[in-house]
Formats: structure tokens, sequence, C-alpha cells
């Protein structure tokens, strides 16, 4: 395991992978940003259950409370295939930074086309959804 403080040099786990469809469409034809940023957060949380399994360390109910350094590199566009793959940047006592990566592949090649990182809290669920810590207790 990863020190709380460096990046996890794990693989990308592919968290969701999604057909845009015409619904999602702003007057310009493109996928609306706000379509993406939700699937960003959806893929982050999957992503930041995951490494938690992963990890060994206990379930635990996630929300986000950030949503950091957004950047769309290109558009994306109806049909485009788009996975959104996720890897974790930082753990806290309580929380989980993840880095989400949304790629496309267009003519054979994969294209980035935004990226972000989200920061989640772990919160007792059911209760009062007060902060917890992510990992036990060392022993």
């Amino acid at each position: 395991m990863n020190s709380p403080d460096q990046p996890m040099t794990d693989p990308p786990y592919l968290a969701i992978k999604a057909a845009m469809m015409p619904r999602d469409t702003n007057p310009m034809g493109t996928i609306f940003g706000g379509v993406i940023l939700s699937y960003i957060d959806q893929a982050g949380a999957i992503g930041a259950r995951y490494a938690i399994r992963k990890n060994g360390w206990p379930a635990r109910g996630l929300v986000t409370v950030a949503m950091d350094k957004v950047e769309f590199h290109e558009p994306v566009f109806v049909g485009d295939v788009v996975s959104f793959e996720t890897r974790p940047l930082r753990w806290g006592r309580t929380s989980v930074t993840m880095h989400v990566n949304v790629l496309a592949e267009r003519d054979g090649n994969p294209v980035q086309l935004t990226e972000a990182q989200v920061t989640y809290v772990a919160v007792e669920v059911p209760g009062d959804r007060r902060p917890i810590p992510i990992r036990p207790d060392p022993c």
C-alpha cells in the first residue's frame, strides 16, 4: 500500500463506460459539460469504493466534497463511447482524492476529452453522516 501522501501507482480503473446520446446535447450539438461532470462524479465514487475494497478496508459511505482542476480538452460528440478511468491521488484520514480521466476512441485512437480531481469524504451511513476514518485504526 502507498503512503497517504504519495499517489497510487496502480493502473487506472475503468469505472464507467457510456455511449453519449442526443438527449444530452447542447445547442452547439456537443454533449453538455454538466453531463460529463455528473459522470465524473459517479466514476470517482465508484473508483474510490473499488480502491477501498482493494486495500481490504471496510466499505464506507462516500460524499463528494470538492471537484477540482476540471479541464475540458476536447468536445464530446453524440455517439462517442466515453471511458471514465480513475485512480487515487491522495488518501487522507477521512478522505480520498481521485483523478478521473475521460477518454473516447476516435478512428481507433484514444482521445483525452476531460480530466478532473474529485475529493470524497467517508461518512457514517446509516447514522448522522459525520466523517469517519477511511482506514481502520492501526493496531
